[in-house]
Order: structure tokens, then C-alpha cells, then sequence
């Protein structure tokens, strides 16, 4: 996953409250001092009783947790814009002394997972890649062939990242990890192999692609 989809999941996570008001993403808003556009990943508007009352949302894709001068620099954006409120999601969490700064702050800090965040954006996915733990396995491949007298029905996929393969084999109902550039063989016998091309089957001699 990248920052830039971390950041498309935060905004969806917030279209989804659509009782909340006004959620626009990716917004650019004048700063107070000297005029110039800051960059805000989500801006939420709410019209209660004659008030607007404007709330920034930030998102922060780091591998670390967030630290006090992370939180600093969300409150510093929020005051330059004008913004009523200021909320971080955070893929990794946060330390305690950053805790306590938001606290004190007003500041709402909400944990948004990199695998939630994959829930947002790949419905089809299957689950963090086991391999490189940085990106999901997409169940994109799917295939039915006869075999047998009968059929043989597959479903797989790769990482989007590492090309960490997955298959459920449905003649034997094997789940199976493929490396990029292995093979592997499932309980039936067959092989199954991962190239730069995609996802092949070997079986009496007979290859497929998925």
C-alpha cells in the first residue's frame, strides 16, 4: 500500500459517516498568515446552529508510531487554516508522551490499520501478504477446466507488491503459498508455478494460465 491510498482509505472511512456534514478530501485552504494553500487530506464541515465548525483530518502512513513533534505539526496545520478540531489517523499507532500531547491538545487520534485500510480500498483481497507484510493478496484470478470427467476450479491471486502468490485448489481443497518465481504442488498432484507472466497450472501435460 501506498501513502497516497492510505490516505484515499481515510477519506472513504469519513465519506461513510455521511451524517457528519460536508467531507471533502485532498482540499487546499489559505493560510492565516501569508495566504499560501495548505494541503489537507480531509476536510469535514459542520453547520450546527448557525456555526460552521471546520475539522481537519490528517493522515499519517508511518511504519513508526507517531511521536510528540508528529502531533505538533498536525496542531500547527490545524491553527494555520482556521480549523475548529484536528483528527489524526494513524496506520501504526502512537507513543504515549504523543498521547498526551493530543489529549491536552483536543486533538483526536484514531488507529486506522494498514489491513482495514485494505477492507476500504480491496474488497476482494484475501489478506496481508505473509511474504513482504507491506501489501494484500488480491483474489483477481479465477479459472475452470475440465479435468478428469469432470472440472477442476481454481482461485488465486498475487500480492500487489512482492507478486506473492495464493491459490485454493478445489480438486483437493489445498490452500497453497506460491513465491514469486516458485512452483509449488498442490494434493492432487498438480504443479503450480508463478512467473512475470501470472499464475500457470501443470497437469497430464496440459498448462493453463489462470
Amino acid at each position: 500500500m501506498t501513502w497516497q491510498e492510505y490516505q484515499e482509505a481515510v477519506a472513504l472511512l469519513y465519506e461513510q459517516l455521511d451524517s457528519l456534514g460536508s467531507v471533502q478530501r485532498n482540499v487546499a485552504l489559505p493560510d492565516k498568515v501569508t495566504g499560501q494553500p495548505r494541503q489537507i487530506d480531509v476536510l469535514i464541515e459542520i453547520e450546527a446552529y448557525g456555526h460552521k465548525i471546520s475539522i481537519v483530518v490528517d493522515a499519517k502512513f508511518h511504519a513508526e508510531k507517531l511521536d510528540v513533534k508528529d502531533i505538533e505539526g498536525v496542531l500547527a496545520l490545524a491553527d494555520a487554516v482556521r480549523a475548529s478540531q484536528a483528527v489524526i489517523v494513524a496506520a501504526n499507532g502512537w507513543t504515549e508522551p504523543a498521547a498526551a500531547k493530543a489529549e491536552f491538545q483536543n486533538c483526536t487520534l484514531r488507529l486506522l490499520t494498514l489491513e482495514d485500510a485494505l477492507d476500504l480500498l480491496v474488497p476482494d483481497k484475501w489478506e496481508m501478504c505473509p511474504s513482504c507484510k507491506k501489501d494484500c493478496i488480491v483474489l483477481d484470478m479465477d479459472g475452470i477446466t475440465p479435468y478428469g470427467g469432470g472440472w477442476l476450479w481454481w482461485l488465486a491471486g498475487r500480492c500487489r507488491a512482492c507478486k506473492y502468490g495464493f491459490i485454493w485448489c478445489q480438486d483437493c481443497g489445498e490452500n497453497l503459498e506460491l513465491p514469486f518465481n516458485g512452483e509449488a504442488v498442490c494434493g492432487c498432484g498438480h504443479i503450480w508455478q508463478s512467473t512475470e507472466q501470472g499464475l500457470f497450472i501443470h497437469f497430464n501435460a496440459v498448462e493453463d494460465e489462470e
